[in-house]
């Protein structure tokens, strides 16, 4: 048995790991897993493994569990590693920097500081008095109180006190799409903080440990704004430490108090302050001419700071007027009616398209379709207004009041006409809001809502939102079976299983794909359901249930034939030869190896020839039969640095050197070593234990 209970560095942990590889590999008579048959049997990306077992990266709770029955180990012994996991205090992620990313997304970077921001002098020395020792600040109080504006504002001016910066988040928490999840929140933090994709945790525990751990080392200012409650915020809280998060929201004083952070509360301006804010706009000469009228303004706009803010963008948009007439129209209809009934018909069109959309902002070009013009005209309108705020470049957002006001004046058959235009806008879009794919379902847009599951799934994909992933194919099955589309069906299934597989759930990506299977079968098409099949293997592989994997290597195997898919074919062929080797049945293993090098021979492809002839030795070695295996290995080694496939002749010289002993082992680990240095490749770091380094 390994003994972990000295471990407690990343390095010893990957020493560890690397121990118990070894031993599998002398235990199944066989060359250690390497890194690529783990990422065939996990999902996972080959630089996140090899970065295991470098060192260079702390394996998530899940992925580590995984590993080590791969591996081979005992209960017992995973229990004990699973304790030595927990003892190494600071995870060091692989892609991790020393600081925030160098280009966060767009959606994480402070919004510039408002523009003639006045006031709330008296909530900037409370901040100065709490943020000192202090991990968190909510500041609340009612909508349009300019809880935002300040945390801007205030995130500005002390953001030179944090060595790694600022980060902003909106929480959506009075988004009528509901508030953004927890995990998601820390994904998108992580991976400001520099977390790549590939070492991402899974589930909000896992990601909140590791996000307190790098918050924790890090002086790191988080603007959380517009959050739903304690429940979202408190795992987004960092680690008693350097870094300090403000929270706004409109939770009022007993959400500060049940997460225990001190509260800042904005009530409305004083009367000085409001003065400030209108001279500061709209010029300190035009309010001193008219303060009679500048009171009643303040009055009527309850002084509190969004109102004052949309007053005093429209009086400076209309000099000609009197301070006198601006008081006297919002005595009649209020800072938002009037401000609204200025507008053109087109820009009035689009404010209340805001009230309609479901994402969190609004481009160029989707508000041109919205308001019925070809330009922007619309759009710069209502910024010019302060209506909406360009709080990222080219994207649009509206603050959650005005886009409640901007819902209630929609007529029910403009909203659903302007529904219907922000559907068919997005589908198809890689881009599109995942809140467009409910708004598209909600419209009984079914077609629409597979194209946006189709385009979106990639990039979702590849930016490591694997739960959103499975939401969205779930979306698009439902969307299929409306339809009675079993193309979309089979696609969606399949796609799911992916990203179950990504999230190690096992049993839910087998159940897809057999669905998926069942499906590319009953339409005809043999090919995609002999791909499910062979995926099917796979998964069932990395689960060690190598018995049950041959059945659908054999089903595989079928449906690839039918198809005249002799690639499949060859592909299913080495499949099932390694699984037979796994259960002991040498003579089928071997005639499954030979028939996937006679169909790459037919082929013609020279790399695949030596990808077949290679594997065939590993199924000779698997066997102990080393004399066949060497003849393989030696074979596929000439064609691999003919071909200048370095990697593959890294790969090979590593087994041939397994399946030999004395100088000729060491002289092909050392070529294999090599190989691996100069390209900078994690696998090098096995080969150097091999020899002892």
């Amino acid at each position: 048995m390994v003994d972990p209970s000295g471990v407690a560095t990343l390095d010893e942990l990957a020493d560890l790991l690397r121990d118990l590889r070894r031993r599998q590999a002398r235990r199944a008579r066989s060359s250690p897993l390497t890194f690529d048959e783990l990422a065939a049997r996990t999902g996972w990306p080959h630089a996140a493994i090899g970065a295991y077992f470098a060192g260079r990266a702390l394996p998530p709770a899940e992925r580590l569990d995984t590993l080590l029955r791969l591996l081979g180990a005992s209960p017992a012994e995973s229990g004990a590693i699973a304790s030595a996991r927990s003892r190494i205090a600071e995870p060091r992620p692989a892609a991790a920097s020393d600081g925030i990313s160098a280009s966060p997304a767009p959606e994480l970077v402070l919004p510039a500081d408002l523009a003639g921001f006045a006031g709330r002098a008296g909530a900037i020395a409370r901040l100065d008095r709490l943020l000192p020792g202090a991990r968190a600040v909510v500041i609340g109080g009612a909508p349009g109180a300019g809880k935002t504006a300040l945390a801007v504002h205030y995130g500005h001016r002390v953001a030179g006190r944090f060595p790694e910066g600022a980060l902003f988040l909106s929480l959506r928490g009075s988004d009528p799409a509901g508030p953004l999840p927890a995990v998601e929140a820390l994904r998108m933090l992580l991976a400001a903080l520099g977390v790549a994709p590939a070492d991402m945790p899974l589930g909000v525990a896992a990601r909140t440990g590791m996000y307190r751990a790098l918050t924790a080392r890090r002086g790191v200012l988080l603007v959380l704004d517009d959050a739903a409650g304690p429940a979202q915020v408190r795992p987004l809280l960092p680690a008693a430490g350097d870094s300090v998060a403000l929270v706004t929201g409109r939770g009022g004083p007993r959400f500060a108090a049940r997460l225990d952070e001190p509260e800042l509360a904005l009530d409305a301006l004083d009367r000085t302050e409001a003065r400030a804010v209108l001279a500061g706009r709209i010029g300190a000469e035009r309010t001193a001419a008219e303060p009679a009228a500048v009171d009643r303004i303040i009055t009527e706009c309850g002084r509190m700071p969004m109102a004052l803010a949309i007053v005093s963008a429209r009086a400076a948009l209309h000099p000609e007027l009197s301070l006198a007439a601006v008081a006297d129209a919002l005595a009649g209809s209020g800072a938002l009616t009037w401000s609204y009934e200025l507008l053109s018909p087109p820009a009035q069109r689009l404010f209340r398209a805001f009230g309609v959309h479901p994402g969190p902002d609004v481009g160029a070009d989707e508000a041109a379709v919205l308001s019925g013009q070809s330009d922007v005209d619309a759009l710069a309108e209502l910024a010019r207004a302060r209506l909406v705020v360009e709080h990222r470049p080219g994207r649009f957002a509206m603050h959650a009041l005005l886009r409640e006001d901007a819902a209630a004046r929609t007529p029910d058959a403009e909203r659903a006409e302007l529904a219907d235009l922000i559907v068919a806008h997005h589908a198809g879009s890689p881009s599109a809001p995942l809140p467009v794919l409910a708004l598209a379902m909600r419209r009984g847009r079914y077609g629409d809502a597979g194209r946006i599951a189709d385009a979106v799934d990639g990039p979702l994909d590849a930016a490591g939102r694997w739960d959103d992933r499975i939401a969205v194919q779930e979306t698009a099955i439902r969307a299929a079976e409306r339809l009675g589309d079993p193309a979309l069906l089979a696609r969606a299934q399949r796609a799911q299983s992916a990203a179950y597989l990504r999230t190690g759930q096992h049993e839910a990506a087998l159940r897809r794909l057999r669905e998926a299977a069942d499906c590319f079968h009953a339409q005809g098409e043999p090919a995609a359901a002999a791909r499910c099949r062979h995926d099917l293997a796979a998964v069932l592989e990395s689960m060690a249930r190598f018995a049950e994997a041959i059945v659908h290597d054999e089903l595989a195997l079928a449906l690839f034939r039918r198809a005249g898919d002799e690639p499949g074919r060859a592909a299913a062929h080495a499949a099932a030869a390694w699984h037979y080797t796994q259960i002991g049945r040498g003579p089928e293993a071997v005639t499954h190896g030979e028939a996937a090098l006679a169909l790459r021979e037919a082929l013609g492809d020279p790399h695949e020839e030596a990808v077949a002839l290679a594997h065939l030795g590993r199924v000779h070695a698997a066997l102990g039969d080393y004399e066949r295996a060497v003849d393989r290995y030696r074979d596929a080694l000439e064609r691999f640095t003919a071909l200048g496939a370095r990697l593959d002749e890294a790969e090979t010289a590593t087994r041939l050197g397994d399946a030999l002993e004395g100088a000729p082992a060491i002289g092909l680990w050392r070529r294999a070593l090599a190989i691996y240095e100069r390209l900078h490749h994690p696998a090098a770091a096995t080969v150097a234990a091999r020899l002892g380094f």
